[in-house]
């Protein structure tokens, strides 16, 4: 390979600010033109974004200093936090918490992004500012990179950390498709009670015989039975503390991505990990976060027995310990959305609201009859086997890609 050379950013690309339209003004929002902020990176599976939670529309896109970026701008977002890295997908515009890079011919637009990417924590040290800390333009457009002097060995790099986000990004894919499929038999099952009867009919829809429920203001199948979360025959609430241990990875909730993906934990061990380093993980178990506005959830079968053994959690989590039998139930109730609502409705505190064990008293729940929930069972396990196996390999594909990026940017591997 050719010896690498040594640019500034700035003459990689073009570097461009973002901006934020009025806020008063309504018809500035919600509109055709992709508008992304940190918020919408930080919950971004895989290189790419195409849209974030809110869009603009072209009175507000001129009614400010918005620039339209290209398909294949690189995003890195200069303040609220440093650091974040994204691929834009098709044209779009950012706020101001952004320097966009609009890469030049010098450089592959991927290899930039995972330039980027390696030099991350040099970036944030260069931040300035007293309480909420940024890179400027010009500090970001004189940062020294060294590159391959040649578009065909910037590839050859870019396209091997690629084949391996790219299955990432699959797997990711994957599992959004299994629990929309989840949410649907949850949905025929639970809501609309078209589970098949003994004439293999839809329950309901059939006539089946149905009560009212005065705590779930509904009718229910007859034979069911309405528990709360917190005293029920399906799940006990899992108390805090955990077994000794020499190291283990800790995760908070900021390392859980929706119920797709764990991102890096943190190395601890027993006697110097954090106080609120004490939730035990176990199999059969469903975790959720308990802070207000907060989704995330955990389900633990025996496929991420490896993980359980590896990890504790953080008591910003409750978990609620299962049966064989009741776990796949269990697990989609509580991604079902209605419980995030009532959840949130129940979170107390002065500054940042959580729901405490005490309100789980206050949420209830179906009780179906034990053969329902082992046919539920039976048709949902492997879909919930596929996204716990699809979890565990993207951890280690993401462990494997982190690995090689600085070998390949430091020269101490040479792609194939």
């Amino acid at each position: 390979m050719s010896e690498w050379q040594t640019f500034y950013l700035k003459d990689l690309g073009k570097i461009v600010g973002g901006a934020t339209p009025p806020t008063n003004n309504p018809k500035n929002y919600g509109n055709k033109i992709a508008w992304i902020t940190p918020k919408d990176l930080s919950t971004l599976q895989g290189r790419y974004i195409k849209k974030g939670s809110r869009s603009i529309s072209r009175l507000g896109f001129k009614s400010c200093s918005c620039v339209l970026l290209p398909k294949h701008a690189i995003l890195f977002s200069s303040r609220a936090p440093i650091g974040y890295v994204a691929i834009a997908e098709k044209r779009l515009c950012t706020n101001q918490d952004f320097k966009s890079i609009i890469p030049n011919k010098k450089i592959y637009f991927e290899f930039l992004y995972y330039l980027l990417k390696y030099h991350k924590n040099n970036l944030i040290n260069m931040g300035e500012g007293t309480t909420i800390k940024g890179i400027y333009n010009i500090a970001l457009g004189l940062f020294q990179v060294k590159i391959p002097p040649t578009y065909y060995e910037q590839q050859k790099i870019a396209r091997t950390l690629s084949v391996l986000d790219q299955k990432i990004e699959n797997n990711h894919k994957i599992n959004e498709l299994l629990h929309k499929i989840l949410e649907l038999l949850y949905e025929q099952y639970f809501v609309r009670f078209d589970f098949s009867d003994e004439n293999n009919k839809p329950y309901q829809t059939s006539g089946g015989k149905m009560k009212f429920s005065k705590e779930l203001n509904r009718l229910i199948p007859n034979d069911f039975e309405v528990k709360t979360l917190g005293d029920n025959p399906l799940c006990n609430t899992i108390k805090t503390g955990v077994t000794p241990f020499k190291q283990k990875v800790y995760y908070e909730t900021k390392h859980i991505q929706e119920t797709l993906s764990l991102n890096q934990g943190l190395k601890v061990s027993y006697n110097k990990r954090p106080n609120r380093a004490n939730m035990q993980p176990s199999i059969y178990s469903v975790w959720f976060a308990k802070m207000k506005d907060t989704k995330k959830h955990l389900f633990l079968n025996q496929h991420m027995q490896s993980w359980i053994k590896e990890s504790i959690l953080s008591t910003g989590f409750c978990g609620l310990q299962c049966q064989k039998h009741t776990f796949e139930y269990i697990a989609s109730t509580i991604k079902h959305s209605p419980f995030e609502t009532r959840k949130n409705n129940l979170a107390t505190g002065a500054t940042q609201k959580a729901i405490n064990i005490e309100a789980l008293d206050y949420i209830f729940i179906l009780i179906p009859n034990k053969k329902l929930l082992d046919n539920y069972s039976k048709i949902t396990k492997p879909l919930y086997e596929k996204i716990s196996n699809n979890i565990i390999e993207t951890q280690t594909l993401t462990a494997l890609r982190d690995f090689l990026l600085p070998l390949l940017l430091k020269q101490q591997v040479k792609p194939q």
